[in-house]
């Protein structure tokens, strides 16, 4: 065969194709394979992720509801255990004075709504606002079981106090809190009741529920052992239900389930029980939080949305341009390669504008835009958690605020210590020194006591103690401050008085209350106590140690005068003599 006979063998045969073609068929190809195969996992985890996302959001709400309501009835039930011991409420033949302290507890805690203190025989003794005073609750549950020990009575309606209260939006109901009040024999002197309003309920359900969980048709239920709904949307109010998810909230199990409710709707439910096993002073509610499933899976289908069109314009790109995007698609990446790694390097600081508007083609831009809109709800987000965190700090710093007003009493009178001493007498000294006025201190040793403590013993000591430190409190003025300092020691700040003569007179009038027997279980005693006072005039320094020392050296001159007697410090009296 000739040369000229092969060129047209040659030219019959098919031309292999470009390489163009084949690079933009086997890309469309694998693209088309790999976003098939993308759209099938995307699918797959997306569900999965965004159920056990909301699984694990609503089980959490559970969990936060549940943690505030056990940690307000255990707080309730301390406060019933602290009243019960407290002095002023041991000696409940003082209806005034006992009445004075439960109602500062109740200005503290507007969700008491009533505290009172009942006789054995069921006579209701002093009370908040004197509502029900003499009144008698022989009938209520929690007298009964409040003389055993400290019981926690379930959800009710107002019952004694419904009349007596005013109205209110919501129809007022209540969960009881009552203890024994014993004395130091174990004598029962009494039963302590603490209503606790269910608009605490309400109100923690309204702050765990932010507008974004409402707007998605989050809703928070508290449900009795008998299924009977205490808290949640206004047409389930007090009416049972039965479901999966309260099932296992009674058997104490936590978790979340997607369950079908009563009205036909699937619900996404997370669930979790109060209480503690076995103990009388908690009770046991299942917390359950729902919501819809479709609502609860509307991210994970907007994603999938968002995964498809972006996947499908892709596709078809890449298919139609192949060499075009291989030259175009280093440098874009590369700029976003940039930033990613800038805002890897440093995320507390990213803002939306630290990703570059990328333009160079169609999805450049879309993941320029994504990792901006990315970068801008993770700062949103971050911030959100900053407010969660600001709020968590302040919360914590109103319970060590109440540990620290703890740390600031006497154990055994129950007045406030030398550590409260310390705080308060300098804002006193400042605020008589503002308001051109005088102050004054009372330094006072009781006569006699070791002899007594040593005779009698020191159960009897400390009961004489006791009784000398509350009659004290009740010799002064509401806006006098009385301390125990230590052993024997008290000592009274007497907030702006006119002058020396004031002064003097009030300690004299102090004198006289504790020359008063006290009664002990060994028979009365008489005491007295050496007093010494020191005034602190507007226009001098502001010393607070100093003006306890001279209040302590006046009254140490006062035992050496003969005891029982008031000493003005030596520096006042000169004073006094110039004027």
């Amino acid at each position: 065969m000739t040369a000229d006979s092969d060129t047209p063998a040659r030219s019959s045969r098919a031309k292999p194709p470009r390489l163009t073609t084949l690079m933009v068929s086997y890309a469309g190809l694998t693209v088309a394979v790999t976003v098939i195969l993308l759209l099938l996992l995307v699918d797959h985890f997306a569900v999965r992720h965004a159920t056990q996302e909301a699984q694990l959001r609503l089980e959490q709400l559970s969990w936060q509801m549940r943690d505030s309501l056990n940690h307000t009835l255990d707080q309730t039930v301390r406060d019933v255990q602290l009243l019960s011991a407290l002095p002023t409420i041991l000696h409940i033949d003082k209806a005034s004075t006992a009445r004075r302290v439960v109602e500062q507890l109740q200005s503290q805690y507007r969700d008491y709504t009533w505290i009172g203190v009942a006789t054995p025989d069921g006579k209701v003794r002093a009370a908040t606002g004197g509502l029900f005073e003499n009144g008698d609750v022989t009938v209520r549950p929690w007298f009964h079981k409040g003389q055993h020990s400290v019981i926690t009575e379930d959800y009710h309606p107002a019952i004694l106090l419904g009349k007596l209260l005013p109205k209110a939006a919501e129809p007022w109901r209540f969960v009881d809190i009552a203890g024994p009040v014993r004395d130091e024999n174990g004598k029962l002197l009494g039963v302590l009741a603490i209503h606790l309003s269910w608009d605490w309920a309400r109100s923690l359900a309204r702050k765990l529920l932010t507008p974004a969980l409402r707007d998605y048709g989050v809703e928070i239920f508290v449900v009795r052992s008998d299924g009977v709904v205490l808290l949640g949307p206004a047409g389930m109010l007090e009416k049972q239900i039965a479901t999966d998810s309260l099932r296992l909230a009674l058997q104490g199990k936590t978790g979340a389930i997607a369950e079908r409710w009563a009205d036909g709707q699937t619900y996404m439910t997370g669930y979790s029980l109060t209480g503690r096993g076995g103990d009388p002073a908690t009770l046991h509610w299942a917390i359950l939080v729902r919501q819809t499933e479709r609502a609860a899976m509307a991210s994970a289908n907007a994603f999938e949305r968002r995964v498809f069109l972006f996947s499908i314009a892709l596709a078809v790109m890449l298919a139609a341009a192949m060499a075009l995007l291989a030259r175009r698609l280093v440098e874009p990446l590369n700029v976003l390669s940039r930033a990613i790694e800038d805002l890897a390097h440093a995320p507390a600081t990213a803002t939306p504008d630290s990703v570059p508007r990328v333009d160079s083609f169609h999805e450049a831009l879309v993941l320029s835009e994504a990792l901006s809109h990315l970068v801008r709800s993770e700062r949103d987000h971050r911030e959100a958690l900053e407010g969660m965190n600001a709020q968590l700090e302040e919360t914590v710093a109103e319970r060590t605020a109440e540990l620290q007003q703890l740390l600031m009493r006497d154990t055994l009178t129950g007045l406030p210590n030398r550590r409260a001493l310390m705080q308060t007498l300098p804002r006193v000294m400042a605020r008589a020194a503002q308001m051109a006025r005088p102050c004054a201190v009372i330094f006072l040793d009781m006569d006699g006591f070791k002899a007594i403590n040593d005779t009698r013993g020191h159960e009897e000591g400390d009961a004489l103690l006791r009784q000398f430190g509350a009659r004290i409190q009740a010799s002064i003025r509401e806006t006098d401050l009385a301390v125990r300092l230590a052993g024997d020691e008290f000592v009274v700040i007497l907030d702006m008085v006119n002058d020396l003569e004031e002064a003097e007179h009030k300690a004299c009038y102090l004198l006289a209350q504790l020359e008063r027997p006290f009664a002990l279980q060994g028979g009365d005693v008489r005491v007295g106590a050496s007093i010494g006072l020191a005034l602190q005039r507007p226009h001098q320094a502001q010393d607070p140690t100093g003006l306890l020392s001279r209040a302590d050296q006046a009254m140490y001159e006062a035992k050496r005068n003969g005891k029982n007697r008031v000493a003005v410090s030596a520096l006042d009296r000169d004073s006094a003599e110039v004027s």
